[in-house]
């Protein structure tokens, strides 16, 4: 028996609209995909500072303490973008903005769920009062903390190496009567360390990359742990409610780590 193969006429037609519509589809996911896939852009020369040098072992190698007493390196978190910021917990003038824009910044960046390339610093510039008892203390303050943010002290030379080698400037002045008193232990405040505002960025390689200067523009004062900014005086309170023209943003510090991480954590 002779099979007859009896002609379709819809079948060519159809067969060529759906393999149309299925390129025409596969166009559209090829140019989503190519534009997620897109790295982020380098920030602007209006954004802070690019650089790339090579951070020395040794500097890599000093011993820090978080706010559990565990030490820590800077090397143990080589593969990841550091982000390093300066401050002390009983500075009245600018640390409480500084903190408080890098938790910010590192909530937003877990948020994004790349939390897991980032690490948040900070670290004190005064460790003679910045104790383990009183960085945990210090962290606690802005609770629910992010598991990617570390606030972490050392001894007055492995610190001050760091920093030397960072470039922060530090000065020990005595304070003036009455003294403000330690908001966790009520001990007197009876000097102050001026210091350079400044946030790093090192890339996965433990390059230093970037690096933002001068105080933040808070997005809303209610971030501010109450804790702290009953602590500040008048004029780092105006800090929080008036920013410089010159102030950095959260997005713009987002945007230096999405372009060191090639992901968008914007």
């Amino acid at each position: 028996m002779t099979t007859v193969r009896r002609a379709v006429p819809s079948a060519r037609p159809v067969r060529t609209v759906l393999v149309t519509a299925l390129c025409l589809l596969l166009g559209l996911v090829t140019a989503a995909c190519g534009a997620s896939s897109a790295a982020p852009a380098a920030p602007g020369n209006d954004v802070g500072t690019r650089l790339d040098g090579t951070v020395p072992q040794r500097i890599l190698s000093l011993p820090l303490h978080d706010s559990t007493g565990k030490v820590r390196h800077l090397s143990d978190f080589a593969g990841k973008v550091v982000v390093i910021s300066d401050g002390m917990t009983l500075c009245q003038e600018s640390c409480p903005l500084d903190t408080t824009s890098i938790v910010e910044t590192a909530r937003r960046v877990k948020a994004a769920g790349a939390s897991g390339k980032v690490v948040f610093l900070s670290i004190t510039v005064d460790p003679a009062r910045d104790s383990v008892p009183q960085m945990a203390a210090y962290r606690k303050l802005f609770a629910p903390a992010p598991a990617n943010w570390l606030a972490l002290t050392g001894s007055a030379h492995d610190v001050g190496e760091l920093w030397d080698y960072l470039g922060v400037y530090r000065k020990k002045v005595p304070g003036e009567p009455p003294y403000p008193k330690n908001w966790r232990t009520g001990a007197p405040v009876t000097y102050d360390v001026e210091h350079t505002d400044a946030v790093f960025f090192l890339d996965g390689r433990q390059h230093e990359r970037f690096v933002l200067t001068g105080l933040p523009h808070l997005a809303s004062a209610k971030d501010v742990p109450s804790e702290l900014y009953s602590f500040m005086t008048a004029g780092g309170r105006r800090n929080v409610h008036h920013p410089k023209s010159t102030a950095w943003t959260i997005p713009q510090a987002l945007q230096v780590i999405g372009w060191l991480t090639g992901t968008d954590v914007s």
